[in-house]
């Protein structure tokens, strides 16, 4: 896991053109904090995202079961649209959408309302999505969102909002092979990033890897990679840009309290995938070199067929003792 860190400095090194627009992705952040006021209530059964690159405009994006099905803009005035992202596919088994494909109808439609019904009564456990791993993360992300710990699979766990919602913070890197190279603007998201309490009450910034299955080709190592490598490049632009932890911690606007943040500058790095008997990389600390970080690469696993059959994830692994419980 050295190389893979030494190859991921290397790169971001010689291809320096992400540090500029870094600082310019959190400039916009900071400048927009009325996006959090979104001018429409989330709807029931979908999930509320948004992308870094609409962080200037009040784009966004719904998912059912981790799917986008549709687009919703705010604009200037207020005025609030909805635009339908489903196109029948066998790659799915949504159908029947009472929008068709790209079609635009204002919220407060018959029509939109309709769409919103379609998807609140549809069975999240007979729909079929694209992507089952999108699935198993729009799961996660909303698992760990619940304030009432008491009902949290694991407690003392957030994911990082971006404006109140659910986002990839993106990469410069590709790291999806597991030889990290350099993308420029196309790189890859990282799938959660999180804050935890630590079991001494530390907060901890959380980078997490998601997989829905666990193979000799896709083994816990080999995800875990690619989560080294975006760790990585967390690592070294906090170095660069230590503001970025004011963000992570959850602050809605700027309020140079990023130092007060960092626990000793330790990151944990964590897969969760099904269980498995194939290769893993759990329970080590490592050092990023030109940095003061540490990262602490640990494992979640869940059962597979109980999480299809109830939804519940039913965790072991080493993270568990990372986490306060």
């Amino acid at each position: 896991m050295l190389n893979i860190i030494n190859s991921t400095l290397k790169i971001l090194n010689t291809n320096s053109e992400w540090k500029e627009r870094y600082n310019g992705y959190l400039a916009d952040i900071w400048s927009n904090p009325d996006k959090i006021h979104k001018g429409f209530t989330k709807p029931q059964g979908l999930s509320v995202y948004t992308t870094v690159g609409d962080r200037n405009s009040k784009n966004y994006h719904l998912r059912f079961k981790g799917q986008n099905v549709g687009k919703v803009r705010v604009s200037q005035k207020g005025n609030v649209t909805l635009q339908c992202v489903v196109k029948e596919s066998a790659s799915h088994n949504i159908k029947d959408c009472p929008l068709t494909y790209m079609e635009v109808v204002d919220w407060n439609s018959i029509k939109a309302s309709q769409f919103r019904t379609f998807f609140k009564q549809r069975s999240i456990d007979d729909t079929r999505t694209k992507s089952p791993e999108h699935a198993v993360e729009n799961a996660l992300l909303v698992e760990f969102r619940k304030r009432n710990g008491s009902k949290k699979i694991l407690r003392n766990i957030q994911p990082v909002l971006l404006h109140g919602n659910f986002f990839q913070m993106p990469t410069p890197l590709k790291a999806s092979t597991h030889i990290p190279t350099y993308a420029g603007q196309t790189g890859g998201g990282i799938d959660m990033l999180a804050r935890i309490k630590t079991p001494k009450g530390h907060t901890r910034l959380c980078i997490i890897e998601i997989k829905d299955e666990n193979k000799t080709t896709e083994s816990q190592k080999a995800a875990m990679s690619q989560a080294i490598t975006y760790a990585t490049f967390v690592a070294k632009l906090l170095t660069e840009q230590p503001d970025w932890m004011e963000f992570f911690m959850g602050h809605k606007t700027k309020l140079n309290r990023n130092s007060r943040c960092l626990d000793k500058f330790d990151i944990e790095v964590v897969t969760i995938m099904p269980e498995g008997n194939t290769e893993t990389f759990q329970d080590k600390t490592l050092g990023i070199p030109e940095t003061n970080f540490n990262i602490h690469c640990h494992s979640l696993f869940y059962n597979r067929q109980k999480f299809l059959d109830t939804r519940d994830f039913g965790f072991s692994g080493s993270f568990l003792n990372e986490i306060r419980k």
